[in-house]
């Protein structure tokens, strides 16, 4: 036996440092991980930069955390869903977020968001109807007398503001439109507060017309060749013609049969030329000379857009028209709102004076 000890080989030497370093690498790992992690939830835990002021937004009964997450994050309240519910349930453990109406201010930080919210301090609402067929400066107008945010101010935003649904990239850039959004604000019945925001209030519109429009018919108008823009200027047209919803698909067979006839035939819808003048109890024939895109006894084809808010009745009749070979129709003036149709001008011609002698009578 020897008195001193052996003195290890190099091999043994590198061997043994090479086990000392082993364990720093998964160590490292954790380090940086834990740095990225700490980085990123700093990064949202601030509020995304806004100037937009407030938004209104509604829980309704029963909606889980990762749908409010979700609003929230869509409507710019926040930069992560994930980040909110993961300090819902951590840090406001056995809070519930609860049902109501919520006037949020951008710039608010996560934990205000939350407390706001599981504490349920709403806001007062005001609910407005915006019925189908209304044009964009009709719901400027009543939005305006509600209170809920000046004309002018929805105006502009309709005309300018920055928005993120995914629709809004199919109807381009249409230099003849009147109003970019025409027909585009979804008529439906509305929650908003006193003095909200142009570009939250347009934004809700826009929202809803995504949600239920764009996303439900969005494939059944691409396989049938037709483009967003085209079916919501079609149904516009019948949103002002029609009166009665079961007429809806024979004034769409009525647009499609002129729209495809040889020779071409003007489309002479009576809506278009009230549009471009305002109301008319009577279109005169000098009524039909204005010179405007938007004139369909001029111009041939669909207008340049929309000419109101369609709702989702002439939009199905668009994409499902009755199949028929009427090229006419016009008012029956009898008081039920309903349309005398026909193939030839001669029916037409005799569909006219049943409908002047229906006015008569009813005078």
């Amino acid at each position: 036996m020897s008195l001193f000890p052996r003195r290890r080989s190099d091999s043994q030497v590198d061997e043994a440092k090479r086990h000392r370093w082993w364990w720093l690498v998964p160590a490292a790992a954790v380090v940086v991980a834990g740095i990225a992690f700490a980085g990123w939830v700093g990064l949202n835990l601030r509020p995304p930069a806004s100037d937009e002021g407030n938004v209104l937004v509604m829980v309704q009964p029963g909606e889980s955390v990762a749908e409010v997450a979700d609003q929230l994050q869509n409507k710019g309240l926040i930069r992560s869903a994930t980040l909110f519910r993961w300090y819902v349930s951590y840090v406001h453990k056995g809070q519930e977020v609860k049902a109501g109406a919520y006037r949020l201010t951008y710039g608010q930080t996560l934990p205000q968001l939350v407390t706001a919210l599981t504490e349920g301090t709403e806001a007062a609402t005001i609910r407005v109807t915006i019925p189908e067929g209304f044009t964009v400066t009709q719901i400027a107008d009543r939005l305006a007398v509600a209170g809920v945010v000046k004309r002018k101010a929805f105006l502009q935003e309709v005309q300018s503001g920055h928005f993120q649904e995914p629709f809004l990239a199919e109807i381009g850039h249409r230099p003849q439109v009147r109003w970019r959004l025409e027909g585009y604000l979804f008529p439906d019945t509305y929650e908003f507060t006193k003095g909200e925001s142009a570009h939250a209030v347009v934004g809700d519109m826009l929202e809803d017309f995504q949600r239920r429009v764009a996303s439900v018919y969005g494939t059944t108008m691409h396989r049938q060749g037709q483009s967003l823009s085209q079916v919501v200027t079609e149904a516009s047209l019948i949103e002002k013609e029609a009166k009665v919803d079961a007429e809806r698909p024979l004034i769409a067979s009525v647009i499609n049969n002129r729209l495809h006839h040889r020779p071409p035939m003007k489309l002479q819808i009576d809506a278009t030329i009230e549009y471009i003048l305002g109301h008319r109890d009577v279109v005169t024939v000098e009524d039909t000379h204005v010179d405007n895109p938007y004139n369909t006894y001029l111009h041939s084809g669909l207008p340049p857009g929309p000419i109101a808010s369609p709702g989702l009745a002439s939009i199905r009749a668009v994409l499902h028209p009755a199949h028929t070979d009427y090229l006419y129709y016009v008012a029956k003036n009898d008081g039920s709102g309903e349309h005398y149709f026909a193939a030839t001008y001669a029916q037409q011609l005799r569909n006219e004076a049943r409908s002047q002698h229906n006015l008569h009578a009813q005078s």
